[in-house]
């Protein structure tokens, strides 16, 4: 099973492997809401990473009813800072396509996809997309971003830059508690998310 998972894992990375870091057996996996009747936080705990040359690739699981499910998150190592030193809004580098990336892990992203619509009460929705989705990414700390070192990782993001209506929920990526989550604005962009990572 580990070795399937390092497979599949390093054929989803764009950029090769440098390096291997196994966290399994030290994260213990935990429902993916807290409250199913309010699912305004969708919480992912990070198991594995494998570093590339320019981002790094973790990989992100939960439970949700009896299933394991996950995907795996891409982050580039050079993120500006989204938030000048004057409080101010960092423009020009502030905003990127491609620095967050989610990805397809197997089966395990089909049943995200699936417990996604179920909670938020999506329709027709239960496989993940096979292409990376690349939303627009807002990073709003004040330092560049650091994976080398454990830190909490704020960013805003936006999905389907197309629509009229663009899907914005909060993510927040943190190597020290090893988890990320989404953090809903509003459930109106409920729908656009789950549909921007469903196939």
């Amino acid at each position: 099973m580990t070795i399937l998972l390092s497979i599949a894992l390093l054929s989803s990375c764009n950029n090769a492997s440098t390096s291997g870091e196994s966290n399994r057996g030290t994260t213990k996996l935990v429902p993916i809401v807290r409250n199913s009747e309010n699912p305004s936080s969708i919480f992912l705990g990070i198991v594995d990473k494998v570093e590339g040359d320019t981002s790094i690739s973790y990989v992100a699981k939960g439970l949700y009813l009896n299933d394991t499910v996950g995907f795996i998150v891409e982050v580039n190592k050079t993120i500006p800072a989204g938030i000048n030193s004057d409080g101010s809004v960092n423009e020009k580098d502030g905003f990127k396509t491609g620095s967050v990336t989610f990805k397809k892990s197997g089966m395990e992203s089909d049943l995200f996809v699936s417990a996604l619509g179920q909670l938020w009460h999506v329709n027709g929705i239960d496989k993940m997309k096979t292409e990376p989705i690349q939303p627009l990414a807002f990073f709003s700390n004040k330092k560049p971003v650091n994976l080398d070192k454990s830190s909490t990782n704020s960013f805003k993001l936006f999905f389907d830059q197309k629509s009229s209506n663009p899907g914005e929920i909060f993510f927040t990526f943190d190597t020290y508690k090893r988890s990320i989550e989404f953090q809903e604005k509003d459930a109106k962009y409920r729908s656009t998310i789950a549909h921007a990572f469903a196939q």
